[in-house]
């Protein structure tokens, strides 16, 4: 059973940067999870990767709350687009419980397994794309080696049933830049995303207590334990 999603203190939201500041983008969705469940380490990073994804839109949507907005470049012209999204819009809520499946493939039965955290981690190192989902789709194969002779040839089809089996694992989001009239696909990557968010909340946590702490010498326990709300009115008045 999925445990509670905790939102984040400003205190964790500190511990959690510290944290993830020198780790992997990969170990810092984990941080950032463990932070805010019951879950251990270990039992997130077998989660799939769309039950991870969906779990940080989750916690996003109780840290920064569901809306989000992002900046692409254009691929043809250039031009800066900016775009919005609603993170609970596109959180699955479902949680993915059976992980192995089973396909046919040229009359041969294949049976796989939904990528994880640690899969990802085994293969990050690929140099480049394809030899990296060709190395993921080989450790996520059950069965004899006699299927893994097959691998050149089912490399797609396993990735588009993977893809469909745990659909949170690729958000993908559409769109059209005013200048060109150009349109493409970008992926959305929520880990990469919601983290440069805690890092920027982070920041701005520390300059407030620097400034609050010189100005009335208390110390980073006592601020942080005040409201955002309250902390804002102190910061306003030593602007003044």
């Amino acid at each position: 059973m999925e445990q509670p999603t905790r939102p984040l203190s400003p205190e964790k939201i500190l511990d959690v940067w510290e944290a993830g500041r020198q780790q992997h983008e990969l170990d810092r969705a984990l941080t950032l999870l463990t932070a805010a469940s019951g879950l251990s380490r270990d039992e997130l990073a077998d989660l799939t990767i769309g039950e991870r994804d969906a779990r940080l839109l989750r916690l996003r949507e109780l840290v920064v709350g569901a809306g989000a907005a992002g900046i692409s470049e254009c691929p043809e012209c250039g031009e800066r687009v900016e775009f919005a999204i609603d993170t609970a819009t596109i959180a699955c809520r479902e949680e993915v419980t059976e992980t192995a499946r089973e396909i046919e493939v040229h009359g041969t039965r294949v049976q796989f397994r939904l990528p994880t955290s640690r899969d990802l981690a085994e293969v990050v190192a690929s140099p480049d794309d394809a030899e990296g989902l060709r190395r993921l789709i080989e450790r996520c194969l059950i069965g004899p080696d006699s299927v893994r002779e097959l691998l050149g040839e089912i490399v797609e089809v396993l990735s588009a049933s993977m893809l469909e089996a745990d659909p949170q694992s690729e958000i993908i989001i559409s769109l059209g830049c005013p200048n060109c009239g150009k349109h493409w696909e970008l992926l959305f990557d929520i880990a990469h995303f919601f983290w440069n968010e805690m890092a920027a909340q982070a920041q701005r946590l520390v300059r407030e207590i620097d400034v609050i702490a010189r100005a009335y010498g208390w110390t980073e326990r006592e601020i942080l334990s005040l409201p955002a709300q309250r902390r804002r009115t102190y910061l306003e008045m030593l602007a003044a």
